[in-house]
Formats: structure tokens, C-alpha cells, sequence
């Protein structure tokens, strides 16, 4: 049975028989990974806070050739997002990541920007406004897939010049104002349509923020 570590973030956990729980790994190394973790909804166990979404982790798990599902054996914590309070808007937001990350992280595929570009979203999320972060990681996640178009052809021409400003700047440079309302409003039907066609399918946080925001 093979061993590994990888930097990680817990995406989501289900709980398994009495004390166990399924978690989902989106990881720097082998992209998407589900493990069982023993003895998780144990109080007091091992594995602590360390499975709750969106931690920044170090991972360390066993896994047979062919096996679906990984054996996590120790999760250390290297960094916890949002320590301090979090409004209503940024918690339907980082559902809203956390999906975009399961569904464009794949199995057994290292994907190091990706990864990186979660990280990075993910760290300015206490500084930054969350709406111009939103739409980053939207295009981002686009251009990586290789399916974002011409921008020029999608959008106005002057939104489309600060969409491409706005993927130039790291993360935690992204100011408020930076994008106004409207343009706001115009590179996330883009995004939503782009992503959706692509996933064949309807991202449900996204239905969500748009009845709520």
C-alpha cells in the first residue's frame, strides 16, 4: 500500500458508519482525492478541527492500486481561513468556491496552478472584497480549463480591458471599486454561462447568490 503527503484543502466531509467520516481533498500533488478517516467524529480525536472546509493542510494518506478510497492518516493544519467574523455574504461565497473547486479539481491529476490560485483566493478573502475575488477565480478557473474566450468578443470593450486587468492583479491587490456594479454584474453572467456550459450542468451556490445578492 503506497504512501504519500500533500499540501491540501479539505473540501467537504460526509459522516461513514458511527465514527468515521468520507473526506474530499482537492491536493497540490494528485488534484481531487477522497479518504476515510477513522475515529473523525470521535470528540477528541485526531483529526480535530483539521476537516472542517477550506483548511490549508498537510495530508498524509495510504492508498492500494485501484482502491476508490484513500486512508487519511494524518491531517496537520497549516492555515485557517476566516478566523475572525464572517458576514452572511462571504459564507455563500465560500460555498460558491468550494463547489467551483470539486467540480473543476479532477482525480488523480496534479494541478499546481489551480491549486496555487485557490490558495491565493482563498488567503485574501479577509482583506479583499469578496465580489472581485469571485470573479478571479471565475476567470481563472476559465483560462486554466482553456475554455475562456476572447474577452473582447463576450464582453463590451471596455469591460472586457478591465476583466484582463483584473486577472493581472495577485488576489490580494484587488480593491473595491475596482470593478463598478455594473461591469461586476456583467463579467459574472459571462462566467456563470462559460462555466455552466462547460460543466454541463447549473452550479447550485451560483443560483443561490443570485437570488440573495
Amino acid at each position: 500500500m503506497s504512501r504519500h503527503q500533500s499540501e491540501a484543502l479539505t473540501l467537504r466531509t460526509y459522516p461513514y458508519a458511527e465514527s468515521h467520516k468520507i473526506a474530499v481533498f482537492f491536493t497540490r500533488s494528485f488534484g481531487k482525492l477522497r479518504g476515510i478517516a477513522h475515529g473523525a467524529r470521535k470528540s477528541g480525536g485526531k483529526f480535530g478541527g483539521s476537516l472542517e472546509p477550506l483548511n490549508y493542510v498537510k495530508l498524509s494518506f495510504r492508498r492500494k492500486e485501484h482502491q476508490e478510497l484513500a486512508v487519511i492518516q494524518n491531517c496537520d493544519v497549516l492555515r485557517v481561513f476566516w478566523q475572525g467574523a464572517v458576514s452572511w455574504e462571504s459564507t455563500l461565497h465560500r460555498s460558491y468556491f468550494t463547489e467551483l473547486l470539486l467540480e473543476f479539481s479532477r482525480e488523480q491529476e496534479e494541478s499546481e496552478r489551480f491549486f496555487r490560485l485557490a490558495v491565493a483566493v482563498l488567503a485574501a478573502m479577509d482583506t479583499v472584497p469578496v465580489s472581485p475575488l469571485a470573479r478571479y477565480l471565475e476567470l481563472w478557473t476559465l483560462k486554466l480549463e482553456g475554455v475562456l474566450p476572447d474577452l473582447d468578443s463576450e464582453l463590451p470593450r471596455p469591460v472586457a480591458a478591465r476583466a484582463r486587468s483584473l486577472m493581472r492583479m495577485p488576489p490580494a491587490s484587488l480593491e473595491a471599486g475596482c470593478l463598478s456594479r455594473a461591469d461586476d454584474k456583467s463579467i459574472a453572467r459571462l462566467a456563470e454561462k462559460l462555466l455552466e456550459y462547460h460543466l454541463e450542468k447549473p452550479l447550485k451556490t451560483r443560483k443561490l447568490l443570485k437570488e440573495l445578492l
